[in-house]
């Protein structure tokens, strides 16, 4: 079914935002990145499809998502902050959509660096990506992915627990407001990327570790060609690195290409202190 560029607008009511939306494409991150490294947009671009052929997320990961499915939008803001903020402005983000569903009656928390979990499953995952003109100008494109309604062969193609927003809302609410949830989280995120490039992450650091989903759980960092490494996660610092304490010390670590899952091989905090 096909997003209404009509609905969408009435309910973001920003003049500040330049709205496209397309049927299909392959991936409205991609199309923002190939524009903004051409030319630097002046203003906020918000560009929504109900359908992605070759979404993707972080370490070039596949989205899965059937037509009519999930929320898929991106987001291209100019961009002052430095070119090595994506992994902050990602947690910056995370804040900003759990906040807006938390609004509206959906608590979730936070994975670090980029995923949404709601009763620990995946509900929504965020990729942050800056992209420099020829003239040097900066774009931060932010991309948006969340599950409305998962049909079985989506859940199967995820190699992962999964959740949808058709859970606690209903399907028939979720279906009939697709476009109102999409301009409500296309604004929040807009307001913390804009919050987050005049002020950077350290005011939102603390709503982050509320939410955070492993906070003081043992948890394995993995990736990047590197072997795993357990320990307690003991938040996010102001600059959006994982805190994670090994042996009595506190290590600080970046997202890059790494990801977090829980470790059940040893004893986290709390089972620690009983």
């Amino acid at each position: 079914m096909a997003l209404s560029a009509d609905a969408i607008a009435r309910h973001l009511q920003r003049t500040d935002v330049d709205l496209e939306v397309v049927a299909s494409t392959g991936s409205t991150n991609a199309d923002l990145m190939d524009r903004a490294r051409a030319q630097a947009p002046s203003r906020v671009i918000l560009r929504a499809t109900a359908r992605q052929t070759a979404g993707r997320g972080r370490i070039g990961r596949t989205w899965h998502a059937s037509a009519g499915g999930s929320l898929l939008f991106s987001l291209a803001l100019p961009w002052n902050s430095a070119p090595d903020s994506t992994s902050a402005v990602t947690l910056a983000c995370g804040v900003a959509v759990a906040e807006c569903l938390h609004g509206h009656g959906v608590e979730v928390q936070l994975k670090w660096p980029n995923d949404i979990l709601l009763d620990g499953r995946k509900l929504a995952g965020i990729l942050t990506e800056i992209a420099e003109d020829p003239t040097g100008a900066r774009t931060l494109v932010i991309g948006m992915g969340l599950n409305l309604l998962l049909d079985p062969v989506q859940r199967q193609a995820i190699e992962q627990p999964v959740a949808e927003l058709a859970e606690r809302l209903g399907r028939e609410a979720v279906h009939a407001d697709r476009e109102l949830w999409l301009a409500r989280l296309a604004a929040a995120l807009i307001d913390a990327a804009l919050q987050f490039d005049a002020c950077g992450f350290g005011a939102m650091r603390e709503q982050f570790n509320a939410r955070f989903a492993y906070l003081g759980r043992r948890v394995s960092l993995h990736g990047a060609g590197q072997p795993a490494q357990s320990g307690i996660a003991r938040g996010v610092d102001d600059q959006g690195r994982l805190l994670l304490e090994c042996h009595g010390m506190l290590f600080k670590r970046i997202s890059g290409e790494m990801g977090l899952r829980a470790d059940f091989s040893g004893a986290d905090e709390h089972r620690e202190q009983t």
